[in-house]
């Protein structure tokens, strides 16, 4: 019982953890209320910033791709109990996000500077909506079970865990990657979007483009053909666009 309740605790943690990350994460892209911010210290020679930081974006996209392969957890839960494998996950993570904070080059050459006091407010909201929706989709699957915490309880209990299932409701229904495209637009929604935005935000774009198709064969494997049917109808980021498409088949055939 020490045991389970030692994971529980450590599972809490890296919970409590993840939350200060991401908080510190919006801090960090609208450079508000944080120690370090996207433009904060020493401003280097271009080119090398924007290397280093797409390196950096790369290294942190690189960890999340590997970690989260379904072979990689096959092999990884040998040495980390399977109940703590998620909140290990968030640790790694953690470590990896302040790297990238730590090790970020500020490019602060101004690309738009929105000054008027109500469209910085809608961007604002924007931006903070983005997270809020981000937020809200963790729900759809399990919320606590996505930042670890499900697994250590259930470990606690004694309480058999849940087999995976497909439901395409809310967000789900709309997008099938509601988290990635909330990190694809959240760095845009910025009143002052600096080069450094810029290259935050291409980077990322590219990472979730290269690495969404292995994603998508992981929940193949690990699903069926309910997912197959499921990435038919709807659309991988923007709303309603294999509606349209397919309204546009019917029409030239018709």
């Amino acid at each position: 019982m020490i045991r389970k309740s030692l994971m529980l605790l450590y599972a809490l943690s890296a919970y409590i953890l993840a939350t200060v990350t991401l908080l510190y994460v919006m801090g960090f892209l609208a450079d508000i209320g944080v120690p370090k911010g996207i433009s904060d210290g020493a401003v280097g020679a271009l080119w090398p910033s924007i290397l280093i930081n797409a390196g950096l974006i790369g290294a942190f996209g690189l960890h999340h791709s590997i970690t989260a392969r379904t072979s990689f957890k096959r092999w990884w839960t040998k040495i980390v109990p399977a109940p703590i494998e998620r909140a290990t996950y968030l640790y790694m993570t953690a470590i990896m996000t302040a790297l990238l904070v730590l090790f970020w080059h500020p490019i602060p050459i101004t690309i738009w500077h929105v000054k008027s006091g109500l469209a910085v407010g809608l961007i604002y909201a924007a931006y903070i909506g983005i997270w809020t929706m981000m937020s809200a989709a963790t729900f759809h699957f399990g919320h606590f079970g996505f930042f670890g915490l499900a697994q250590a309880w259930q470990n606690f209990r004694e309480t058999p865990s849940k087999p995976s299932s497909m439901t395409a409701r809310y967000l789900y229904a709309l997008v099938r990657h509601p988290i990635s495209l909330g990190w694809m637009t959240a760095p845009l929604m910025m009143p002052h979007f600096t080069v450094g935005h810029l290259v935050f935000a291409g980077a990322t774009f590219a990472y979730i483009m290269l690495a969404t198709p292995f994603e998508e064969a992981d929940l193949i494997n690990e699903i069926g053909e309910p997912y197959r049917d499921y990435r038919d109808r709807v659309p991988t980021f923007v709303p309603y666009t294999k509606a349209r498409r397919d309204q546009a088949v019917l029409e030239r055939k018709a």
